[in-house]
């Protein structure tokens, strides 16, 4: 279906000016796939890097901090192909008494979440990607190379080191138990940032079948030679050699990302 025949895509758009070059927003997705990472990380480690924010880490169940790593490759978008990946902490507004549980929500449609995720990276592989992301919603991005390779079970994702010109981080392998099951998504992800001082809410409108696997057999690598911001973030947290506890993933989806919503 053509994208302005499919009700999906049926919302207001305006233009939007960026150093780039212009671009649509909200921004239309209209075939990628994606792999969704959750680590566990020690809560104390984590804190620092919201610190100054409007936001606190989410505590689960076991004491400890989520940290998602997300990749993307967007083979059809509204400002071209392009691939993505997401460094991002599991968060709660502070002002929140009793903001979870967590783990469930993210089966759940995100506009019922108490929670997003807080992104800390953002490498992508073009100018105009970058761009947009840094200029409409303060996203951390930096442009570099990225692998985001999804075949059924089996999952390589790579982002190189922009002034190494080699690989800075790497994970590798197959997902493991399946999970409960296939769902539909129709609103499923809430991204935070703080933007121009202010905190940002923002809604990504998915529509995907993904699966849910339990653990995953590849460890998260990280080059030693590295001195990027990103490579310190993951070492920081404690998250260099771990291996995933779950795995969302899906291979053919569409997406609209809005523009974000600025918090009292």
């Amino acid at each position: 279906m053509k994208p302005h025949r499919d009700q999906f895509f049926k919302v207001p758009v305006k233009k939007v000016k960026t150093a780039a070059g212009e671009i649509d927003l909200p921004i239309f997705y209209y075939d990628y796939s994606y792999a969704h990472f959750l680590f566990w990380a020690d809560y104390d480690r984590v804190v620092p890097k919201l610190e100054g924010t409007f936001f606190a880490p989410c505590r689960f169940f076991n004491g400890r901090a989520g940290v998602l790593l997300n990749f993307f490759e967007y083979r059809d978008s509204a400002i071209g192909p392009y691939n993505e990946v997401g460094l991002s902490i599991l968060c709660h507004a502070r002002s929140m008494k009793r903001p979870g549980p967590f783990l469930t929500q993210l089966m759940k449609d995100a506009t019922k979440w108490t929670m997003g995720a807080y992104v800390i990276d953002l490498p992508v592989t073009t100018e105009i990607a970058h761009a947009g992301g840094r200029e409409i919603w303060s996203y951390p991005k930096f442009v570099t190379g990225i692998t985001a390779d999804l075949k059924g079970k089996r999952f390589r994702g790579i982002v190189d080191d922009p002034d190494l010109h080699e690989p800075m981080v790497t994970l590798e392998g197959r997902m493991g138990l399946p999970g409960p099951g296939i769902r539909l998504s129709k609103a499923s992800f809430i991204s935070h940032t703080t933007h121009k001082g202010r905190p940002l809410r923002t809604l990504t409108d998915v529509d995907a079948r993904f699966k849910v696997n339990l653990g995953f057999s590849g460890r998260l690598r990280v080059n030693e030679r590295s001195r990027h911001v990103m490579a310190g973030n993951i070492m920081d947290m404690g998250l260099a050699d771990r291996k995933p506890f779950l795995a969302l993933h899906c291979e053919k989806a569409r997406m609209i990302l809005h523009g974000g919503t600025a918090l009292a």
